[in-house]
């Protein structure tokens, strides 16, 4: 199992979500973040010396995926989150050792 980590703009929300939901991803949690990372120098040398840059808008979706749908997730992600932009976000893969669903006791990817 694996937990995908995925930090996105806004526009390419609905449009990731729906594409996941119909590759079979039933469970994500979905957070509104604010972030800055490489682009944040960038945009200051872009922009006016008045303008200060802040943490973008962004949200995160988190998963936990049975090992064989990771790649096709990855790729969904890649294709549909890009913009080509700068603040275009990551995607991170994280091994999951264990997963319990509390309601039935279910261990391992039949609790995800």
């Amino acid at each position: 199992m694996k937990l995908i980590k995925c930090i996105l703009p806004g526009p390419k929300l609905e449009i990731v979500k729906e594409a996941l939901l119909r590759q079979g991803v039933m469970g994500m949690t979905i957070y509104e973040v604010q972030g800055c990372g490489v682009h944040r120098s960038q945009l200051e040398q872009k922009i006016s010396r008045n303008y200060v840059v802040e943490f973008l808008p962004q949200f995160m979706l988190e998963m936990v995926l049975s090992d064989d749908k990771v790649g096709d997730v990855l790729n969904s992600l890649a294709a549909l989150g890009r913009t080509g932009r700068l603040g275009d976000g990551k995607v991170f893969v994280l091994p999951v050792d264990e997963a319990v669903r509390l309601r039935t006791g279910e261990r391992g990817d039949s609790a995800i």
